[in-house]
């Protein structure tokens, strides 16, 4: 086994944890903290003071790992005062893939300085520094290569929270880690031998590529599903909208024939000079008008929203709200940029909410809802503006309590992420839900 004196040491676990701490991240924008970089590197100095300080780090493999136990339960307890306990499973899967990345990098970088220096220099601290300058460059290299990963690992993690395959995944992964620790314990008994660094660079290596492989695999396999089922809805939808655009035309031809009949009946009665008779049929014709202050919306009104699923959602709600005879006008001012796992959520969040109040909205006049979309560089906004009776008033957080009956909200506040904000409120006869979703 190599030995190192206590500065190259700390060095070495300086860097290397710095490095674990910021991959074990990547692909959780939402759990970033302020200032991350400042909180990876406070995390690898505690982690560094911690080794050097424990006396057992070099006699004892148990009592050895104290500051890989601080480190894993400030994580955690991070994650628990956050309220991200849905994302423990997912997170200790990408911290058994950082730590696999770290430890491959690192031993084939210093298997690579003994072969074309020397071990002495290589446990040197002029070794160590440049062993730690070629991992960060490497590290730094990785971290850029694998950023256009960012959304699609997202939308993954999201996908498999508290699913059956998220943890069987974690099984996988756990069993992996754990045979690659023995291995690593094992090799490092080798007295005065340099040997064992390849051959653990061999097997991270070889685990990390068939990580990355089975994750990339996993990737795929939740794409294609999200795909077909994307095609499935849209097929839907397109059959919803066929029917709606062949009432509509219908309705075209219906009018164009009763224009013609109309146009025909008031020149008769002009030509015949009989004004009586015009009035008459006038009055008759505008008595049977359906009036209404609502243009139609068709599915190209929504073209500032990029996600197919919130788009065609929001139609079907469109067209379940008039059929019950409720007018949804749907505003969306701006195209919104917001990520595909923020608009699969802002998804949810509709149709948890629209479908329950239009029954009850239906009974109330004026029968309108208006629901607007918007975004800030921050957070995505819906604002759900409905009509309620004077003497509604809100129960709690969640609840629009009247005589005549009530509006719950509960499903949709529990539904909702963590970071999630939702406000109710009403002021007169009219109602207002506010929900702000982080953009991550």
């Amino acid at each position: 086994m190599i030995t190192v004196n206590a500065v190259s040491f700390g060095l070495a676990d300086f860097s290397l944890v710095f490095w674990f701490v910021y991959f074990q991240y990547y692909w959780f924008p939402r759990l970033h903290v302020k200032n991350f970089l400042l909180y990876c590197s406070v995390m690898a100095l505690g982690f560094t003071a911690i080794d050097l300080l424990n006396p057992f780090t070099a006699t004892s493999k148990i009592l050895g790992m104290l500051p890989i136990i601080v480190l894993l339960v400030l994580e955690v307890g991070l994650l628990a005062f956050q309220n991200n306990w849905q994302f423990l499973p997912a997170f200790i899967d990408v911290s058994i893939l950082a730590y696999l990345l770290t430890e491959f990098v690192d031993m084939l970088v210093i298997a690579g300085t003994i072969r074309l220096t020397s071990v002495r220099f290589a446990a040197s601290v002029w070794g160590t520094l440049t062993e730690m300058t070629i991992d960060s460059v490497i590290f730094t290299m990785v971290a850029m290569g694998i950023l256009l990963t960012r959304a699609p690992m997202e939308n993954l993690i999201q996908s498999m929270l508290g699913r059956t395959p998220e943890y069987l995944f974690l099984i996988f992964m756990t069993v992996l880690g754990l045979i690659y620790i023995l291995f690593e314990y094992s090799l490092q008994s080798l007295a005065d031998s340099d040997h064992y660094l390849i051959f653990l660079a061999g097997i991270s290596g070889t685990l990390l590529v068939g990580l990355t492989l089975s994750t990339y695999m996993l990737m795929q396999t939740h794409l294609q599903e999200e795909h077909t089922q994307l095609q499935t809805q849209q097929q839907a939808f397109r059959e919803q909208y066929t029917t709606e655009l062949n009432r509509q035309l219908a309705t075209v031809r219906k009018f164009s024939h009763d224009y013609q009949n109309m146009l025909l009946g008031l020149g008769g009665y002009l030509e015949d000079k009989d004004y009586e008779g015009f009035r008459q049929l006038y009055i008759d014709i505008r008595s049977g008008w359906e009036t209404s202050n609502a243009a139609e919306l068709t599915i190209d009104d929504l073209s500032n929203i990029p996600s197919s699923s919130l788009r065609y959602g929001l139609y079907h709600n469109y067209l379940m709200a008039r059929d019950q005879g409720v007018q949804l006008f749907v505003k969306v001012p701006e195209p919104l940029t917001a990520t595909v796992a923020t608009l699969k959520e802002m998804t949810a969040a509709i149709d948890k909410t629209l479908p329950p109040i239009i029954p009850s909205i239906s009974h109330i006049t004026p029968s309108m809802i208006t629901l607007e979309l918007a975004e800030t560089t921050q957070s995505l906004h819906l604002s759900l503006t409905f009509p309620v009776p004077l003497d509604a008033k809100v129960d709690g957080k969640n609840r629009v309590v009247a005589e005549r009956g009530m509006l719950d909200f509960s499903k949709l506040q529990r539904s909702l992420p963590q970071a999630a904000t939702c406000t109710l409120k009403t002021k007169l006869h009219w109602g207002q839900l506010l929900i702000a979703l982080p953009k991550g």
